[in-house]
């Protein structure tokens, strides 16, 4: 493993001599064979050490004693060590995040602050091999372009310091054997067998399955896809870098002469740039964002309008597009019956509801919460006399979705489908005997399926108000 570690560092220049090295640990097999790995190194790679830990309390006494753990590995190899505590639960319930996301950026929010104290240049984190395949698993499950197909970058930026992954091309079971090696103990979390977390689920069930049954180097060929994909989304963003610079005007807006002549990838690319320049997080940016800027070229010459994220508006102005940031008010909370047979409006979130019944099943095959028309089947026996009701999204709100294990919670299927908070009070929720049936846009729940072709359903189809 140190063999392997070297070279990575050496490869990707990682962690340049004379620089403070903040090391995250949490007292997992993972983080302790790094900080170990790296105080064996470090008078050969030139490095000082700072150990940094946080407390999420999410697990109580036992984040207690995993916070103390990592003091006592710290002092005993003579390291320095900043300990930090975050309201994880606290943090998921006032920002609508889900608490697997809570808890990254919290974890983030406290490395850069604990840099910054002890002044070190560099933050290590130890991702293995093993997260590099599931990322890449999960990217793919989701929906992604080479730029998330490439997975977890060897390096990143937090607040102008620089974010490294040492293990990146370690294995799980190599860093456990160089553990065992040394005789070094670590924490267990729990929580990483819990599967209602999607990442452990593809940890614990996806990608066995997958070596088991298709290939068993199915991780190796995952890592390797993230390899070439990150390094021909560089170049490429290199070349469109490029030619974001001959569009761009020296106010910000983006010249259409020049770019509407260029190919769709090119100008997929540029546009994603440009956004990302203007400060919209990369990862809120989806396909459909930058389709309806790209309709934009071909529209009217002025008054076109697309909406990206929620917080930012992209307008047409004759020959040039312009991005400002907007605020959105969040619509007031609507509850009301759907006409069946019939056509619903849904004024304050903008939405018509038409709804049928007629033997077959309807679905979408590309679908994600927010995109319209969205379109689904419900067992009309199952609805029998009773009223389906479409409501605005609330706190707590469950679904349990047809196909998977148990419920999940609305706010964490918002979150794995990358929804922009001041989305969600606008997403409706189908409701039938005090039961959400329906998230147009994901899954119906479990037990409202259409079981046979010929059996009468419930047909729904949600779109805009105006769409034809």
């Amino acid at each position: 493993m140190l063999a392997q570690l070297q070279s990575t560092v050496r490869r990707h220049r990682l962690l340049p001599r004379g620089r403070r090295v903040l090391v995250a640990v949490s007292g997992g097999a993972d983080s302790v064979a790094l900080l170990l790995a790296l105080h064996e190194l470090a008078p050969r790679l030139g490095i000082r050490l700072t150990v940094a830990h946080l407390n999420h309390r999410i697990r109580g006494k036992a984040a207690d004693r995993d916070a103390a753990f990592v003091r006592r590995l710290a002092h005993r190899i003579q390291l320095p060590v900043v300990v930090g505590r975050a309201d994880v639960p606290r943090l998921a319930r006032n920002s609508g995040l889900s608490l697997e996301m809570a808890a990254r950026q919290a974890r983030y929010d406290f490395l850069a602050k604990a840099a910054t104290k002890v002044e070190a240049d560099v933050i290590a984190t130890a991702h293995t091999a093993d997260d590099q395949a599931e990322t890449v698993l999960l990217k793919l499950i989701r929906g992604a372009g080479p730029k998330g197909l490439a997975g977890i970058p060897y390096r990143a930026t937090l607040r102008n310091m620089s974010v490294v992954r040492p293990l990146l091309d370690v294995t799980r079971p190599e860093v456990e054997a160089f553990l065992r090696e040394r005789g070094e103990p670590w924490r267990e979390d729990l929580t990483n067998r819990d599967e209602t977390f999607l990442r452990n689920k593809v940890r614990h069930r996806i990608l066995p399955l997958l070596e088991s049954e298709l290939n068993p180097k199915v991780r190796q060929a995952l890592r390797r896809t993230a390899d070439i994909l990150r390094e021909e989304d560089l170049w490429l963003d290199r070349l469109a870098a490029s030619r974001l610079a001959r569009c761009r005007s020296a106010t910000g807006t983006l010249a259409i002469p020049a770019l509407g002549k260029r190919g769709l990838a090119e100008r997929r690319r540029v546009l994603r740039l440009w956004l990302a320049e203007a400060g919209i997080p990369p990862e809120m940016v989806d396909f459909d964002a930058v389709d309806r800027i790209n309709r934009l070229l071909a529209g009217p010459k002025t008054g076109g309008t697309a909406n990206v994220a929620g917080t930012w508006t992209v307008t047409r102005q004759y020959d040039a597009l312009a991005i400002r940031k907007t605020r959105h008010t969040a619509p007031p909370p609507y509850h009301r019956t759907i006409a069946i047979p019939g056509q619903t409006l849904v004024k304050e979130a903008g939405l018509k509801i038409t709804a049928s019944v007629a033997p077959g099943l309807i679905k979408d095959a590309k679908a994600r919460p927010g995109l319209y028309p969205a379109r689904a089947s419900l067992n009309w026996a199952a609805v029998g006399n009773r009223r389906v009701t479409v409501r605005s999204w609330r706190p707590g709100d469950r679904l349990r979705p047809f196909g998977m294990t148990g419920s999940k919670k609305i706010q964490d299927i918002f979150v794995d489908e990358k929804i922009p908070a001041e989305w969600r009070p606008r997403l409706p929720l189908f409701e039938c005997g005090c039961e959400i049936v329906w998230l147009p846009g994901y899954r119906v729940a479990q037990g409202w399926e259409v079981r046979r072709k010929t059996a009468p359903s419930l047909q729904l189809t949600v779109d805009r108000c105006g769409s034809d």
